[in-house]
């Protein structure tokens, strides 16, 4: 990778330069901007993603550098052309280029790549395209893959606006759908586990393709398992049965997952008050379970059997089962059931008559509680950042609807009153004020033109500073080191280009000084470290450290990321 960061450094000094290379060819994607807001992404999407694979996939040399370069460059001329065609479209754009292809080539810049992601999303809420938005969504999405819950969040959102237009299939598989639903349900959060496991189960056909019996059938066991969590029982008993009356072919997995949704039945039965028939699953599904040494199921059919006795009477055959459910229960990855048994457990206590036991148990529960709560708070941690950054984004969102609505309702009134207005302003203005204008024009105009013969002398100062030696440079136009030559340097600077030295001071606060404004300056008229320490009497290396430290103050990461911060000053 350090390899490509100085290959990318040596394009970007390249590309500054001229060096008498042709412009990158980025006309097919030019082309793919032309089309429609709701055709766009479909176009572009192949740009970004097959392209560039197909490319690194077919560089043979070390480390993917050709394919690298050949990305930089595309980069380069795609950036190019935004400045000469501000648009945020294409801005959003590029910012889909340069993140897919970094995080392709492995970029250790997460957070940069990031920022420039909620950046996109910001402009793209302006747009009001909420296909391109959810291509960001998407974007932020694969971006944070190594924070599943986060990352799975982006996805709903994404998939949420997808879905208005019927094009989910077209970015997300039904794999993923079925992976989305999985994060959640780890998460405890059984409603999204539901939503996306039954998106899964929609967009797939088990008959006509057989090879996801078993994927499909384990989904439909963990909606069935999340209504029974957020005690739906209707809609669990139909999950199970209709796992029950699948046709599929036998083998042990598929046996398995039907036997293990009889058995959660089971469950069911005895909230229904079918104790027989549910005695009899439940002591199936504790057998199939302790032979498979499946903890979480011989938890659920231990606790459905302690419910069953509490409900039946037998309260000491309930206490027995519910603590040899604790038993398994006692991990942090059963917090939650462990909770659930020994709800149960206090309630078979009370039911015995043995109080200090039940209140023994209750205060297991609250300290069970709050490792629970520790538990959330951690995932909360996790979630924090990327809810805080929706939120921001959702009331951007609605203020952009509210100006939309506010201008229809008052676009009328408003141009009635700018035409009042117009009329007075009109009437109001006597000659002397439309001398006042003209001379304030004839003004503006002697000072464009000023600054434009600053800019021409700059242009010729840098073009008498770029001689290799000193002796040339102090024979053209003396160096730059001492006070009078600087400050007769800086003034014609500072009226060529009156907001570059504010806007530089404001950036280095406390540490700016005169050498940082002679090298930023210098930077900025696009010489490099051997005609910088001409022109101003120093090394090459020093220049170089000098460099360093003006990126350093500046907080840049690069090279090249100082010089794209000096040359917008």
């Amino acid at each position: 990778m350090r390899k490509l960061l100085i290959l990318s450094a040596l394009i970007s000094i390249l590309s500054a330069c001229g060096g008498g290379r042709a412009d990158k060819d980025i006309s097919a994607y030019i082309e793919a901007w032309k089309t429609s807001d709701q055709s766009q992404t479909q176009v572009c999407r192949p740009l970004y993603t097959t392209e560039l694979e197909a490319k690194m996939e077919a560089d043979t040399t070390k480390d993917h550098q050709q394919s690298y370069l050949d990305f930089l460059e595309t980069l380069n001329g795609l950036r190019d052309y935004a400045k000469k065609n501000p648009s945020s479209r294409v801005e959003i754009r590029n910012t889909l280029y340069e993140v897919y292809g970094k995080t392709l080539y492995g970029s250790d810049k997460k957070d940069y790549l990031e920022g420039l992601g909620l950046e996109a999303l910001q402009k793209a809420v302006q747009l009001g395209d909420e296909t391109l938005l959810a291509e960001l969504y998407k974007m932020m999405a694969d971006l944070t893959a190594d924070e599943p819950l986060r990352s799975a969040i982006y996805d709903s959102e994404a998939i949420s606006l997808l879905e208005k237009k019927g094009r989910v299939s077209d970015f997300y598989t039904s794999g993923k759908l079925a992976d989305l639903a999985q994060v959640f349900f780890k998460a405890d959060n059984y409603k999204d586990a539901i939503r996306f496991g039954g998106m899964y189960l929609a967009a797939e056909n088990p008959k006509k393709d057989s090879t996801i019996w078993i994927p499909y059938l384990s989904v439909m066991d963990l909606v069935g398992t999340s209504y029974m969590e957020t005690n739906q029982w209707d809609s669990c008993s139909a999950v199970f049965e209709n796992i029950l009356g699948m046709e599929c072919p036998e083998n042990a997995k598929t046996d398995r997952i039907k036997d293990v949704a009889l058995g959660k039945l089971g469950i069911v039965q005895t909230r229904w008050q079918q104790y027989s028939v549910a005695e009899e699953n439940l002591e199936y599904l504790l057998d199939i379970a302790t032979k498979g040494k499946d903890t979480a199921n011989i938890i659920y059919a231990l606790t459905g059997l302690g419910d069953l006795q509490i409900n039946t009477g037998d309260v000491r055959g309930a206490i027995s089962d519910l603590k040899q459910a604790r038993r398994y229960a006692v991990t942090k990855r059963f917090a939650s059931l462990q909770k659930k048994v020994y709800d149960k457990l206090s309630q078979a206590f009370e039911a015995n008559g043995q109080e200090d036991s039940a209140r023994a148990v209750t205060h297991k529960i609250q300290k069970l509680e709050d490792r629970i709560q520790e538990h959330r708070q951690q995932a909360e941690h996790l979630k924090t950042k990327t809810e805080l950054e929706l939120q921001q984004l959702q009331n951007t969102i609605e203020t952009v609807r509210h100006e939309k609505v506010s201008k229809r309702s008052w676009t009328w009134l408003i141009i009635l009153v700018i035409a009042l207005l117009a009329v007075i302003a009109v009437l109001m203005l006597g000659r002397k004020k439309w001398k006042t204008k003209i001379h304030r024009r004839i003004r503006q105009q002697h000072e464009r033109q000023t600054a434009q013969k600053a800019v021409s002398e700059m242009d010729e100062i840098t073009t008498r500073l770029k001689p290799t030696t000193s002796d040339e440079i102090r024979a053209a136009i003396g160096s730059l080191v001492s006070e009078k030559d600087w400050n007769l340097f800086r003034e014609k600077f500072s009226t060529a280009y009156p907001n570059f030295f504010p806007n530089l001071d404001k950036a280095l606060g406390k540490r700016s000084s005169t050498a940082f404004e002679k090298v930023a300056a210098l930077i900025y008229l696009g010489l490099d470290n051997k005609q910088i320490g001409n022109a101003i009497c120093i090394s090459k290396e020093s220049v170089g450290r000098t460099r360093r430290r003006v990126r350093e103050a500046l907080g840049c990461e690069s090279q090249e990321q100082l010089k794209d911060l000096i040359s917008r000053m």
